[in-house]
């Protein structure tokens, strides 16, 4: 691959992004109860239209609440507050899979022979593994020294955790 070149399949989508930095925005003491999506989109630097998509997986998924109405906004539900940044990623992407030979419908035809799939077996459980043990709350208590412009920096690869 050229130099400068990056391949979008190994990398995390915006959506996962965001939903990680909004996680960890209302994880933080600087939160209140309920936070509008306007104050998201500013606090986290996520378009308001893309994240009004992303806030709806997440509260799907039951990480967040949402309230409408003149006291409504969104809150960490008592599940959010001790989400994995896999239950993060998987609410908005659906389930991680480095390869297409790791996914669970069925099993690759090649994996009795292909020399390179225990290698992307091997790395698919290493990568879970990881996002499993990385906490929402241990996160925040990690950032909360941090400024908001630290926290709302351009999207990259894995945006605010660049910063």
């Amino acid at each position: 691959m050229a130099a400068g070149k990056t391949n979008s399949s190994m990398q995390l989508t915006r959506a996962a992004d965001y939903a990680v930095r909004v996680m960890v925005y209302l994880s933080g003491p600087e939160s209140e109860p309920r936070v509008s999506l306007a104050t998201l989109a500013r606090e986290t630097g996520a378009p308001e239209s893309f994240l009004s998509k992303v806030m709806q997986e997440l509260t799907r998924s039951g990480l967040i609440a949402s309230q409408r109405g003149h006291a409504g906004g969104f809150a960490l539900a008592p599940r959010g507050r001790q989400a994995s940044l896999r239950q993060v990623i998987e609410a908005v992407d659906g389930p991680i899979q480095l390869n297409v030979c790791l996914g669970s419908d069925k099993p690759c035809a090649r994996q009795s022979w292909c020399p390179a799939h225990p290698v992307w077996r091997k790395a698919q459980q290493a990568m879970l593994a990881v996002l499993e043990d990385a906490s929402i709350s241990e996160l925040a208590a990690e950032v909360r020294g941090a400024s908001p412009a630290q926290l709302t920096g351009p999207p990259g690869p894995v945006g605010m955790l660049n910063a």
